[in-house]
């Protein structure tokens, strides 16, 4: 599993964020696609053998005091906590 920061969207009250996952064939064999639409506070899109976790957070969140690129390792981690999760027999 590869987890990287596609893409972050500044907007007037915060940011979006699109984290791609590129599963191998093997975890891609494993993934419970039904638990994927049970994820909250993403929306998670599966293309091919890429999962896309889009989220976005508010400039008013508790961690608006840490630079951006702490939130965006945080985000990171939960992406790759939340596609473990989906590979869980794996």
């Amino acid at each position: 599993m590869q987890v990287e920061v596609a893409r972050v969207d500044k907007y007037e009250k915060g940011w979006n964020a699109k984290v791609k996952v590129i599963l191998t064939p093997e975890e891609l064999s494993h993934l419970n696609k039904d638990s994927i639409s049970l994820i909250e506070d993403f929306d998670v899109n599966l293309e091919n053998s890429v999962l896309y976790f889009n989220c976005f957070f508010d400039k008013s969140e508790p961690w608006e005091d840490e630079y951006l690129e702490e939130i965006l390792k945080a985000i990171k981690l939960e992406v790759e906590y939340k596609t473990r999760k989906l590979l869980e027999n794996y």
